[in-house]
């Protein structure tokens, strides 16, 4: 009996390397979200805690007395003692904080996603949302960051009753579903959306599994070997965070490197691992986790461009509040034994005050007098699937607006910024009788240009691509709009190029396609980027909307492709001089929000200039 409960104190202390390692996770998410030390990789930390919570979690089960209902009940309320507390006051925090600091146009949303916090469902909220973790061109959600925590709690919903119910010859199923789980994950990712795969616990299951299967094989390292294996774990997540970047699926192939290495150092359990300062760190690591992210998302939205200064004064912050919170909030709770009925009703009570402050400043802004009319909404081919997303190259039969009966037709081509010209092209369709037909697709400019999206060719665009030929020939237009981004996201295939060169080799090579097809061909000119999101600078400067607007040099590629569309017999039409006065874009025009995020021009704003383009287009058909 003496021996069962010093194997058991054994067991639960905590280990100083894990401890250390967990330091060294919440540093290196930190520093990738605050910009830090060129940690591209940093985001994998949050692989290295799917590692370490799954070890720890499944050593705790496996070391368990007492009755399968017993160790259940004790594994669910020292879980909630040690997650749900500093989880409610997070959540109250982050939503006082949003209601004053960030954009009000987008508190509703952020309702949604603290109830999915509440809920323990956050990373489902976001599946379901479809929002990018690793690519935030918009707003990023104050919440965003409690995905990974949705992860662990579901995991930790479900594996002890699998792992004290079910499982008979642990050992082998544990790496049975940390392959099956492994292979799901990868199919997903690059079979079918790697935003399911980034957000499922199905998908995350293999890293958890990882930590658990060290935990129920009991192999240990002796001897010298100890810092051998140590230091093969280390080299392997310093050169995952130098060589592993945001560009490269995830979860994928990459990912694994990371987690084996994390495994590799928990196996070591070396000593050669430990760090005060890095284990002061992991003690830390739950509440700093917590309450970094918010905080940069705050700096971000009221300073776009904020100093290194200002970033490490926040961490600074960041530590301050964290070391509250572990001390009076983390500790105390996880000091008690059992766990109160009343504590279930105090938790929904608190969630449901901090979902209602965000309710409250949402309603107050959208009842509000404002002499900006804003309008968010998205053209309506994205919502009948005549315009595709990122994961799809084949439309709908009938992409077909204006006057369906007319003999005279015309055709718009391109990626979303092509897209954003329907509003103003059905009504000049519609006005001059003509039929309009549509062939678009998101972040896939009409063009040669190969991309390259998460690190590998993207398969889809490329076949839109090669479709778009023969697409054009079976329509036969009488003219074919064309309208790109020239400031694209994705990276192109060449890097060795420079941009300009290698943009003006695909252009140039689609063009001269649609002139062998004896196509007449009308180019419209990019637009300018605002370079951040326009509607939510302008909801908190209704006052002076001109702090919002952006210049016009915005546009790098205009000139570029006002050459080529020339030299191939294409038509030009430059539409700065709608948007903008002089070298100034201004945010609002007429009352009305120009852009509808950091990059399109809202619906609103396009359709009042129906004229300008209704005149352009006269001029060249």
């Amino acid at each position: 009996m003496v021996e069962d409960i010093l194997r058991q104190m054994k067991t639960y202390a905590k280990r100083r390397d894990i401890q250390a390692l967990r330091g060294v996770s919440v540093l290196l998410v930190i520093f990738y979200h605050y910009s830090i030390g060129g940690f591209k990789g940093g985001f994998l930390g949050v692989d290295i805690f799917f590692v370490i919570s799954g070890f720890v979690i499944t050593q705790k089960i496996a070391t368990g007395s007492g009755s399968v209902r017993a160790q259940l009940l004790s594994f669910y309320q020292s879980r909630a003692r040690r997650i749900l507390p500093v989880s409610l006051l997070s959540l109250l925090g982050i939503a006082i904080a949003s209601s004053f600091l960030l954009s009000p146009l987008n508190l509703h949303q952020y309702m949604v996603e603290g109830i999915g916090v509440l809920l323990t469902i956050p990373n489902l909220i976001f599946l379901n949302q479809n929002t990018d973790y690793l690519s935030q061109s918009l707003d990023p959600s104050p919440f965003l960051h409690f995905w990974s925590l949705g992860i662990e709690e579901q995991f930790y919903l479900v594996w002890p009753l699998l792992f004290l119910l079910f499982l008979r010859n642990r050992k082998k199923a544990v790496y049975v579903l940390t392959g099956l789980s492994l292979v799901f994950a990868l199919l997903t990712t690059y079979n079918f959306s790697e935003v399911y795969s980034f957000y499922l616990p199905t998908s995350r299951a293999w890293e958890l599994l990882i930590g658990a299967s060290l935990a129920v094989s009991k192999k240990t390292i002796e001897g010298a070997k100890k810092n051998l294996v140590a230091c093969i774990g280390w080299g392997g997540v310093v050169l995952s965070v130098i060589l592993i970047g945001s560009d490269q699926p995830t979860p994928g192939v990459s990912t694994i490197l990371p987690v084996l290495s994390a495994g590799l150092i928990i196996l070591a359990d070396a000593k050669l691992s430990t760090n005060r300062f890095l284990e002061w760190l992991g003690d830390l690591s739950f509440p700093l986790y917590l309450v970094h992210w918010p905080l940069i998302v705050i700096l971000n939205f009221r300073s776009p461009e904020p100093s290194v200064v200002s970033r490490l004064l926040l961490i600074a912050l960041a530590l301050g509040l964290s070391l509250f919170l572990h001390k009076f909030v983390e500790l105390k709770f996880r000091s008690v034994r059992g766990f109160k009925k009343r504590w279930i009703g105090i938790y929904f009570a608190l969630g449901a005050v901090a979902i209602s402050i965000l309710a409250v400043s949402s309603y107050s802004f959208n009842n509000s007098t404002s002499a900006i009319k804003f309008d968010l909404t998205s053209p309506a081919i994205y919502d009948n699937g005549c315009h595709l997303p990122f994961k799809e190259s084949e439309p709908k039969s009938s992409c077909i607006f204006g006057d369906q009966t007319s003999d005279s037709k015309i055709m718009l081509i391109g990626d979303s910024h092509g897209a954003q010209w329907f509003p103003a092209l059905e009504e000049f369709a519609t006005q001059t009788k003509r039929k309009l037909v549509t062939f678009t697709k998101s972040g896939c400019p009409a063009t040669d240009l190969p991309l390259m999206r998460g690190g590998i060719t993207d398969s889809e665009c490329v076949k839109w691509q090669r479709a778009l030929p023969k697409k054009l020939a079976s329509e036969k237009p009488e003219y074919v709009i064309i309208a790109n981004a020239t400031q694209i996201t994705a990276k192109v295939a060449t890097p060795t190029n420079s941009y300009v060169n290698t943009w003006s080799a695909g252009f140039s090579s689609f063009l001269e396609k649609l002139k062998a097809q004896d196509l007449k061909v009308i180019v419209i000119g990019d637009t300018p980027y605002p370079g951040k999101n326009s509607p939510s600078c302008l909801s908190v400067h209704l006052k002076d909307p001109t702090l919002c607007d952006v210049t016009r040099t915005r546009t790098p590629s205009s000139t570029v492709t006002k050459e080529i569309s020339l030299k191939y017999g294409a038509a030009f039409i430059d539409p700065l001089d709608w948007i903008c006065d002089g070298a100034t874009c201004p945010a609002v025009r007429g009352g009305i929000n120009v852009y509808r995020d950091n990059s399109h021009l809202s619906v609103a704003f396009t359709r009042t200039l129906v004229p300008a383009l209704t005149d352009a287009l006269n001029k060249v058909t």
